[in-house]
Order: structure tokens, then C-alpha cells, then sequence
């Protein structure tokens, strides 16, 4: 096991990005954000972009999952865009990550042998950075650990793509690490759709090793619009 992937191992990764149409947006903000949530404990960061990746790095010797999205014009549920290129993967890796997460879904764009040479020329330049594959299926998660070049298998787009759209739920994917870790022999990260401390409970009792909370922490609008929305169903309920 690498050593990035051990320091991880039963830690809490928070993730903290911030897209350009919220006002977080900026590596300035990011930094400050990391700096906030590292006072809180957390004991390890998922970051996108180099920019934001090489702010955060400046302030924490914490390990950063650094990743790079790119959606292009497609529909997000039919496009790869998490670090889609190696080109992106190298701009990630020299921002300062320890550990690169890849977007390892399985989608008629992208097919097994396509990911495979990724994967391959992301390892020839970087082969003692720890590759997170973050993917959406139980098929996935066992092709990809087939190919012996990932070290973590994450639970991050189940939901989020065409091919797992009956996940859904708005509840993480407790069955699919519950899954992974009876089919895989590799670290698993449980990432997507944590919200409260009863979802961070049952996703440690389904077995992960590690477990990535975003939203419910670092995106204060989403954070407001859940509290705001239940209150004006109270009142309509309660007329």
C-alpha cells in the first residue's frame, strides 16, 4: 500500500470545491475554506483543479485528492469528467496532490481499453502517485481493480450516471461499498450524498475504509437551501 494511501486509511476526507457560478469560487476562497475544515479535523482534502490544489497545499501538509473536472458541453450523465486526460492528470499531480482521483466509469464514450490506456500513461509518468478510481457501479469497481493500476475504489458517482440512474435515491450507495468490499481486494472510499451523522454512520458499519463528505460541509448555498426548503414544506404542511 502507498504511503498517501495509508495515511488515508479510516481517515475523514472532506472535499471542498466550489464551482465559478457560487460566490467560493477562487483558490483564495478554497484556501480559506481548507483551513476552516482542517480546524474542525478533517484528516484529509479532495480538491479540484491546480489552482485550488497548489492554494490548499501552501497551508496543509494533509493529504489532497486532487482531482480535475471537466464537463465539456455533453449531459453530465453521459460524460467522463473527471480527470478525463493525462494531460490534466500531470497538471493535477504537480499542483501538489498525493493521491489523483480518475473518473473510472464504464460509458458507451468510453469503453474498458480506452480507460486502460489512461490509466497506463497516467502510471508511466506518475507510477508512486496512488490513482482513486471513483466510479459508479459494482462492475466497474471489479474491472478497474482487474487492471491493477488504481489503489482506491470510491463510491463517488454512483447516481450521477445514465448507467446508475436507479441509485438515485438521494441517500449514499451503502449496498455498492457493502458490494465492493466483498468483491475487490483494494482500499474503498465511500463518497456521495452524506449528509448526516446517521449516513456517515451506516457507511463506516457497510465497511469503508475511508469516507469523503462534500456538500453537507464545504457548500454553504446547498447547506441553506435544505434547511430553507424543509421549513417552507413545514409551514405548507402545517397551515
Amino acid at each position: 500500500m502507498k504511503p498517501a494511501v495509508q495515511r488515508l486509511m479510516g481517515k475523514t476526507i472532506i472535499s471542498v470545491q466550489a464551482y465559478e457560478d457560487t460566490p467560493l469560487y477562487g483558490p483564495d476562497n478554497m484556501r480559506t475554506m481548507a483551513q476552516s475544515v482542517l480546524l474542525g479535523g478533517a484528516e484529509g482534502l479532495r480538491a479540484c483543479w491546480p489552482q485550488d490544489i497548489r492554494a490548499i497545499r501552501a497551508v496543509t501538509d494533509v493529504p489532497i485528492v486532487g482531482i480535475f473536472k471537466d464537463f465539456g458541453d455533453g449531459d453530465p450523465l453521459d460524460t467522463v469528467f473527471i480527470t478525463p486526460t493525462v494531460d490534466q492528470a500531470c497538471r493535477v499531480v504537480e499542483a501538489g496532490a498525493d493521491v489523483l482521483g480518475v473518473d473510472c466509469t464504464l460509458r458507451p464514450s468510453r469503453g474498458l481499453e480506452e480507460l486502460k490506456r489512461l490509466l497506463g500513461g497516467i502510471r508511466d509518468k506518475y507510477p508512486d502517485i496512488p490513482i482513486m478510481a471513483d466510479l459508479a457501479t459494482l462492475e466497474e469497481g471489479i474491472a478497474v481493480a482487474e487492471t491493477g493500476m488504481v489503489d482506491i475504489i470510491s463510491s463517488t458517482l454512483s447516481g450521477y450516471t445514465r448507467q446508475s440512474l436507479d441509485r438515485a435515491t438521494g441517500k449514499p450507495d451503502f449496498r455498492l461499498v457493502r458490494e465492493l468490499k466483498q468483491a475487490v481486494d483494494l482500499p474503498v472510499n465511500g463518497e456521495g450524498r452524506i449528509w448526516e451523522l446517521a449516513d456517515l454512520e451506516e457507511m463506516l458499519s457497510s465497511g469503508a475504509d475511508m469516507v469523503t463528505i462534500g456538500s453537507a460541509v464545504t457548500r454553504p448555498h446547498e447547506i441553506a437551501k435544505r434547511f430553507v426548503g424543509f421549513q417552507r414544506e413545514w409551514r405548507e404542511g402545517n397551515r
